[in-house]
């Protein structure tokens, strides 16, 4: 019975090793049919850094051409879950695949267009992902992170006039306790204005985020000193200095008829001492 169950757990991780997995390096999307050919049905697109795990290779070659250039690969049938809600396999261009992995992007849905930002799925809290389209959702970034610098993709769902990406900053005060602990407070805060990012390509509606510079950093109102150490004081705080505390991006989309769609997405930064 002892070499039995040892062989079928040998079995079952020689099946694991075995598992043929790739990851989508198609930065718009790579779509997927019931059937090997660009003419069956659409069963869906996989996002870019999406893992799928090949289960057959076919013999039908295919010729892409992307931007100029020349993009040659094979029909591979992949099983789900990446395969769609309704099927349990898909078939797929594997001229857009690696076996090298992706990091994916954080994505972000929501009715008129989706936003994607770059190596920033795995910095963000587990418990943060959950995304309510009717509110602004709040993601908590991982220590010594940030959603500072990175490439933004936003990616519509119908017709458009314009696209726009806009970024402000909050900074809080950090205060200390005596045994060491130091935390953001609500004493008083600085919030920036609104500044556009910068289209890096149009073709695709990519964008980058802006890092905040030291002087940013630092930047604040008026603060009562008075009422900040009677504050210290009463929260048995021993010192305190001001830290950026949250990141917050505004897409806004014009539609063909004009119709305007405001989002914005607010990311909670770990605290720097």
């Amino acid at each position: 019975m002892l070499l039995r169950i040892l062989a079928v757990a040998c079995f079952a991780f020689s099946s694991a090793q075995a598992q043929d997995i790739q990851y989508v390096s198609a930065e718009n999307g790579l779509v997927m049919r019931e059937q090997p050919n660009q003419g069956a049905a659409k069963v869906g697109v996989l996002d870019y850094g999406t893992p799928v795990e090949i289960i057959e290779y076919t013999d039908l070659s295919l010729d892409v051409r992307d931007n100029k250039k020349k993009v040659t690969g094979k029909w591979v049938k992949i099983k789900g879950p990446a395969a769609g809600e309704y099927f349990e396999d898909a078939y797929v261009f594997n001229g857009y695949l690696t076996e090298e992995k992706i990091e994916r992007p954080l994505k972000i849905p929501f009715d008129a267009f989706t936003v994607f930002i770059n190596k920033l799925n795995e910095d963000v809290a587990s418990d943060n992902i959950s995304i309510n389209k009717n509110t602004s959702p709040t993601f908590k970034i991982e220590k010594d992170k940030s959603p500072e610098n990175r490439y933004l993709k936003v990616k519509h769902h119908q017709d458009y006039r314009t696209i726009q990406v806009l970024q402000r900053y909050r900074n809080s005060i950090a205060i200390t306790s005596v045994k060491g602990e130091t935390k953001f407070s609500d004493f008083q805060h600085y919030t920036s204005s609104w500044k556009p990012l910068k289209m890096l390509y149009s073709d695709g509606n990519i964008f980058k985020t802006i890092a905040l510079s030291e002087k940013d950093q630092k930047r604040f109102g008026t603060i009562d000193e008075v009422q900040l150490n009677s504050y210290l004081k009463n929260k048995n705080q021993v010192r305190s200095h001001i830290a950026p505390s949250q990141i917050e991006l505004k897409v806004i989309m014009t539609d063909i008829d004009g119709y305007r769609t405001e989002k914005n997405v607010i990311f909670e930064l770990p605290l720097k001492s």
